[in-house]
């Protein structure tokens, strides 16, 4: 047997997944997958500790190292994206992408959503957004990086993004009349695709909670209903579950602030982010290229609805889609 077959016979694939823009009134619903092959003896083991050389949680001393933590730290209004940057090219170039553009960055994340978002004004030249990056420096770090995998017998095997773009997000409220459940569905979406994406048998998923849900028993079995679905554990810290079927071995954990906990759980954490910035990024361009005088929003709460009215009383002559724009809840 070829060190290839017996790792996808043994290794784990360690998943962590998490969104970014659950709260704006303005911009898309990011929900994304990071995953990792381990060793199963090392399934359980510190990753921070395990990439310590070419990883760090903290903005101080790194020396180097790639920033990875919940994306709400890495991102600052004053220190921007350059963060969020460096860490997500730095592992799409360790799986030998690099996106030029956001359209690719598209391409690699989210192809699916590339048609929809093809349908906005703000998103129509996505390809003409340029992602601006040091070559040099991205390659050194993917470069530390694989080498510090490569060590511990790991491996990055994917960066999988859910889009709800703005439309599409009013048009699954509509249906389902439930956001927690609309972002529940992207989630076991992505678990599917990953799942059914390699031939690894044994996976365990790592979740933020879901809303302050502790039981997601009923949910899990309407989304895989072909799986036998083993309950293992449903307490306040933390909600266990097991998927199988001859040929697969599933273990999924909600957990509390995973988010803050967990290194997959924290890279997926920044994709989601990255990308909705770069997305924020192409309707804020949009809107300030036709009025000057329009202030960019990060589409929170407050700041959409004060961007809503500016378009209203400063750029009334700018005509929009409502439901292209804004969130109905």
């Amino acid at each position: 047997m070829d060190g290839s077959m017996k790792g996808i016979l043994t290794d784990t694939v360690l998943v962590g997944i998490d969104e970014a823009g659950l709260g704006p009134i303005l911009g898309p619903l990011i929900v994304s997958a990071a995953g990792f092959t381990v060793p199963a003896a090392g399934s359980q083991a510190d990753m921070w500790q395990l990439l310590g050389e070419s990883i760090s949680p903290e903005k101080k001393h790194l020396a180097g190292r790639l920033l990875v933590c919940d994306s709400k730290k890495a991102y600052t209004p004053s220190t921007g994206i350059a963060f969020l940057e460096k860490t997500v090219l730095s592992c799409l170039q360790y799986l030998g992408k690099t996106p030029a553009s956001v359209t690719e960055l598209i391409d690699l994340l989210c192809p699916a959503c590339k048609n929809r978002l093809a349908e906005y004004p703000w998103h129509k030249d996505l390809s003409r957004h340029d992602i601006k990056f040091n070559y040099d420096d991205i390659a050194i770090s993917a470069g530390a990086l694989g080498r510090n995998l490569d060590k511990n017998g790991m491996a990055l095997i994917t960066l999988a993004s859910f889009c709800f773009d703005v439309a599409f997000y009013n048009d699954m409220i509509q249906k389902v009349n439930n956001k927690s459940t609309v972002l529940f569905m992207a989630v076991c979406s992505l678990v599917d695709e990953i799942i059914k994406g390699t031939q690894h048998r044994s996976f365990h998923f790592i979740i933020d909670r879901q809303g302050g849900r502790t039981r997601y028993t009923r949910q899990l079995r309407t989304m895989f209903p072909e799986m036998e679905l083993k309950v293992l554990k449903e307490e306040d810290s933390i909600s266990s579950y097991q998927l199988y079927t001859s040929y697969k071995n599933v273990k999924i954990d909600f957990a509390v602030k995973a988010d803050a906990i967990f290194l997959p759980v924290c890279l997926a954490s920044m994709v989601s982010k990255y990308l909705r910035e770069q997305l924020m990024n192409c309707i804020n361009s949009y809107f300030v290229a036709k009025c000057r005088q329009l202030k960019p929003t990060a589409g929170y709460w407050t700041d959409g609805k004060r961007f809503i009215n500016d378009l209203k009383e400063i750029a009334p002559e700018i005509q929009f889609d409502p439901n292209q724009l804004i969130r109905c809840r």
